[in-house]
């Protein structure tokens, strides 16, 4: 081989021919081929170059991070001016001994340089690269040592064919062993964060040191406190009183020596948990909360602006200070959340119809969120309890007192002793408890033999549920005689499936299936339908009360309504099948049959009526005295029973009842007749045509009145005979209606119009003279009716067994309590506001203000 020399490389590797003889340029793709190696150069020279600056620069970028992350933090501005300076000097320092230091490290690469990069990122040895700028220095005449030049060239360039750079590797493990770098990357972002968007107000601040500590604005507080949302209270402004040389000051900004001091401040009072909101604008310093022996500072969230809040459940007092001066000050009580309290008002009961009646007593400072009674068994005192719920007037009322029924029958307790407690939350938790009474859950008196037998065998599995062998005896015995229940097939094949399902389902839950059998067919046995429509009327009750609980729309409870008056009237209907199936069978005379001591006479209208107000007063917006009625209406139920002999018994109401309603009729064709009257002699100037059909109804009017003086005649009779004697108005009415006919038939009806008023009134009159002497003949306690519920009460109630709420004169008296009853007059009064008000508001023209009023009206209805 000849020998060679290495020369100044003045191109890339070239393959062997790809220079043209003359200096030439070869083909494309040799020129492709330096064009990559050029741009694969320069890369690696880049790797080498950033390896060599970076690690050199990192402590000046260090330094910058450092200073943006304390500047946006907003420290600098609240250091004095000699240390705010101090401290830009000692980053002055730090920056410039970067910047030497970066310049003493950084040099950069040359091609060499690059060439080793390319050849230890391409895996390759021996340097070939650098054997690409050797040149041939002999022999370059010998064809021999030329071919084998070229062939040495072949191989060398055959093995840059995989030239790559890799990711430069500047090694800043073993310069930043502890990554310090990312820590001032994660303070400059915490900075960013804290300057809430005002970065360049921060720099600026920054590198400005003031050496006027002065404020730029004086410190102004706005303070106040939000009690809980469940106590219903409205927020409380805190002006700000800062305490003086006389005992305070008052104003939204830190007092001056030259302002008078006034009287401190009053203590404040609010509940327990509520959340004091405050904010400080200028001052000097970071301000902070004094509550008690606790220290709070304030966020800073702007430039000299601070905020702070929470949550006050202890202290006896509340300081704001800033930079060692009280902005604010006030003496704290903060009242506690009592837990609520519940009472007996009664022990529990047992209605007429064999419900458990509650009555209580419970009240809370802020308003009742549930009220439930847990029944206890008093021989397995391990076992689950009962919870019942009770009702509550209103959504969240402070006080109640109310009476709660509940059909416990059907319940597999029914019968046994147990211990009730009744249970007070409000709404933040906290329970009340009543003490616990004793007593027996009432259960249904069953006649039918049958029936009882099922029932005591339906208790046995409630006492001793693993004895089931002798309840399936009894139930085979039963079932062998169906003759003993009618032959009911209904009947037979409960007790069958019964029997059955305790013989082959040893489960806890097919005990309460069997009861609840049992139970079924006993019902059924024992009362037929009378049973199903008792169990549906009060379903139907518990729906409509817990509708109007929640304040359900207009459409579900007028809905809820007319299944309770459908559920009402089945019920009733019932009733009196079932007594008139006893009375069949009875031989009692019926000269034996007394009624129960201050009993009350009801008849289905009676019932019906109630009900009708009920929904009047639910369509006025009245809920809450919509539920006292429908509670009053579901006593009365509870306590009714049936009477099969009020027909004779009460014959003389019904026609005192009778003769009411006919003088009701009178004197509303009074009144059409006396309209009639004044709207013809109104016209009576009119001629022609007119006037003779003006004639013609005179004439009509005429007899129409004397038909009506005639009945009047009829009635004063028969109430001569009811009463012993006619009521003097009725006779004054007569007199007034024979003017008035006469008047008429004269074709004088502007004269008949004195007449018929005055005949109208005393009618009025008559009425109620009759009404008095009736109620003095029957007594308290008498009414219509066909149905008597036996209470043992006074005898100051009114038809339907309310307590009367009327004075001497049949005014509403005002000592009632409780929820008041509207009258007839207020009703229709509110529903005549309720209807202008939906009219209103559907005039979409109206201004929006005024819309948003009425809609806030419409709200309480």
């Amino acid at each position: 081989m000849s020998e060679t020399e290495r020369t100044r490389p003045s191109s890339p590797p070239q393959p062997s021919g790809a220079t043209a003889p003359g200096g030439r340029p070869g083909p494309d793709h040799i020129r492709r081929a330096e064009t990559r190696f050029g741009f694969l150069l320069a890369l690696a020279r880049g790797a080498v170059a950033w390896e060599t600056i970076w690690p050199a620069l990192w402590p000046l970028f260090a330094v910058l991070g450092l200073f943006l992350a304390v500047a946006l933090s907003g420290l600098l501005p609240a250091l004095s001016g000699w240390l705010h300076s101090l401290a830009l000097a000692a980053f002055a320092v730090a920056l410039l001994a970067a910047l030497v230091h970066a310049a003493r490290r950084i040099s950069l690469p040359d091609e060499l340089a690059g060439k080793r990069r390319l050849e230890r990122d391409s895996g390759l040895d021996h340097r070939p690269l650098t054997a690409l700028d050797d040149r041939m220095a002999t022999g370059t005449g010998d064809a021999q040592a030329r071919a084998l030049w070229r062939a040495h060239q072949r191989r060398v360039i055959a093995r840059l064919k995989g030239l790559r750079v890799g990711l430069p590797r500047p090694g800043m493990a073993a310069f930043d062993p502890w990554a310090l770098r990312g820590l001032v990357v994660l303070l400059v972002l915490v900075g960013f964060a804290a300057s809430d968007g005002n970065v360049g107000g921060r720099l600026a601040a920054a590198v400005a040191p003031s050496f006027n500590r002065i404020p730029q604005l004086p410190p102004s507080l706005d303070a106040w406190i939000n009690p809980p949302a469940y106590t219903g209270m409205a927020p409380v402004y805190l002006e700000a009183v800062a305490p003086g040389p006389n005992g305070g000051n008052a104003g939204g900004e830190l007092p001056s020596s030259e302002t008078a001091a006034p009287a401190a401040a009053e203590r404040l009072r609010v509940p327990a948990g509520s959340v004091l909101l405050a904010q400080v604008q200028g001052g000097d310093g970071e301000p902070s909360l004094q509550v008690g022996s606790a220290n709070l500072p304030f966020e800073n969230f702007a430039h000299e602006a601070y905020r702070l809040e929470h949550s006050l459940t202890e202290g006896d007092s509340l300081a704001i200070v800033q930079n060692g001066e009280t902005l604010a000050a006030w003496p704290l009580e903060l009242v506690p959340d009592n837990p609520p309290e519940i009472v007996f008002q009664e022990a529990p009961a047992r209605t007429e119809r064999s419900a458990l009646r509650l009555t209580y007593a419970a009240k809370d400072d802020y308003g009742l969120a549930e009220v439930k009674a847990v029944v206890r068994r008093l021989d397995q005192p391990e076992a689950e309890p009962l919870e019942l719920d009770l009702v509550l007037p209103g959504a969240t009322p402070e006080t109640s007192e109310a009476t709660s029924y509940h059909d416990l029958t059907p319940h597999p307790w029914a019968g046994l002793a147990v211990e009730i407690q009744l249970v007070a939350k409000d709404q933040p938790g906290q329970e009340g408890r009543s003490e616990a009474l004793r007593t027996v859950i009432p259960e249904r008196i069953f006649n039918h033999p049958v029936a009882r037998a099922l029932v005591e065998l339906r208790k046995q599995l409630t006492l001793n549920p693993d004895r089931r062998l002798p309840v399936v005896q009894t139930l085979s015995a039963i079932y062998e005689h169906p003759e003993h229940f009618y032959h009911d097939i209904v009947v037979a094949l409960t007790i069958r499936s019964a029997e059955r399902r305790l013989i082959h389902d040893s489960s806890d839950e097919a005990i309460g299936q069997v009861q609840e059998l049992l139970w079924d067919a006993a019902l059924r046995i024992e009362e037929g339908e009378l049973a199903v429509a008792e169990r549906e009327l009060r379903e139907a009750q518990e729906a409509l009360m817990e509708a109007l609980a929640r304040d359900a729309p207009d459409e579900e409870i007028e809905r809820l309504i007319e299944e309770l008056q459908q559920a009402m009237n089945e019920f009733l209907d019932q009733m009196i099948e079932q007594m008139r199936e006893q009375m069949a069978q009875e031989s009692m005379p019926m000269e034996n049959q007394e009624l129960p001591p201050n009993s009350q006479m009801l008849n289905r209208q009676d019932l019906m009526e109630m009900l009708e107000k009920a929904r009047e007063l639910a369509k006025a917006g009245a809920k809450d005295a919509a539920r006292e009625l429908l509670s009053q209406l579901r006593e009365m139920l509870e306590n009714l029973k049936a009477n099969p002999y009020a027909q004779q018994m009460n014959q003389d109401m019904q026609n005192a009842s009778r003769m009411m309603r006919e003088m009701e009729d009178m004197m509303r064709e009074q009144q059409e007749l006396l309209d009639r009257s004044f709207e013809r002699s109104q016209q009576q100037g009119q001629q022609g045509e007119g006037q003779q059909q003006q004639q013609g109804d005179n004439q009509g009017d005429a007899q129409r009145q004397e038909q009506l003086r005639r009945q009047l005649g009829e009635l004063m009779r028969q109430l001569g005979d009811a009463l012993g004697e006619i009521p003097r108005p009725l006779g004054r009415a007569e007199r007034e209606m024979r003017d008035a006919r006469d008047a008429l038939g004269n074709e004088q009806p502007g004269q008949a119009v004195p007449s018929q008023t005055r005949s109208l009134d005393q009618l009025q009159q008559g009425m109620q003279s009759a009404m008095e002497q009736f109620m003095e003949m029957f007594g308290p306690g008498e009414g219509e009716g066909g149905e008597v519920g036996s209470r043992g009460r006074d005898n100051q109630r009114d038809p339907l067994g309310r307590e009367s709420q009327e004075g001497p004169n049949g005014q509403m008296s005002d000592n009632t309590d409780g929820v008041q009853i509207p009258d007839q007059m207020e009703l229709r009064r509110t529903r005549e506001i309720v209807d202008e008000l939906r009219r209103r508001r559907g005039e979409r023209e109206r201004p929006p203000l005024e819309l948003d009023y009425l809609d806030r009206l419409l709200d309480q209805f």
